[in-house]
């Protein structure tokens, strides 16, 4: 049930929240952006950064949003940090998507209509993110529902200092 709850909550959040969020949307400001990783704040407590992928690569003729998401909710006691990705495409029930981060280690991501994340009560957010504090480069992997293997590259040039700066001004 819960898993459930953080699958609409993240459908909803990046449904009602676009890549280029601006200042001019209610309670939501630009907060810094560190190569390709922009922050937004919600507040001091909600925060998140984006990254859209270098590279695309698949057999498909159309994807809507693709980006990866780090959020943060410092009310929260434990998993303050949520990952999530948005791969532009439905994928079927019960399927998996894969990260790979510097071609050293792989993390299996839960997936709900577009979205794939671990899931609120793992300590795999804080695994991942430590290793894309180390890495270079995060490769997601996913198959949508009609079939489509699709490979997205995103650079993890500044995600450590965007995600410094999420942790001190989202404490």
């Amino acid at each position: 049930m819960k898993l459930i709850k953080v699958a609409i909550f993240f459908n909803l959040f990046f449904f009602f929240s676009g890549y280029e969020i601006t200042a001019n949307e209610a309670g939501t400001k630009k907060i810094g952006k560190y190569d390709e990783w922009i922050i937004y704040s919600k507040s001091k407590t909600l925060c998140y950064m984006i990254a859209q992928p270098k590279k695309s690569e698949g057999d498909y003729t159309m994807r809507g949003r693709v980006r990866i998401v780090v959020y943060r909710n410092s009310e929260k006691k434990v998993n303050k940090n949520i990952i999530g990705i948005d791969f532009g495409y439905s994928f079927p029930d019960k399927s998996k998507a894969l990260i790979e981060i510097d071609n050293k280690k792989t993390f299996k991501l839960s997936t709900f209509g577009q979205t794939a994340w671990t899931g609120s009560d793992t300590k795999t957010d804080k695994e991942i993110i430590s290793e894309m504090i180390k890495g270079n480069i995060l490769i997601a992997n996913g198959r949508s529902k009609r079939g489509t293997d699709t490979k997205d590259t995103y650079s993890l040039k500044g995600f450590n200092k965007a995600i410094k700066k999420i942790s001190t001004y989202c404490g």
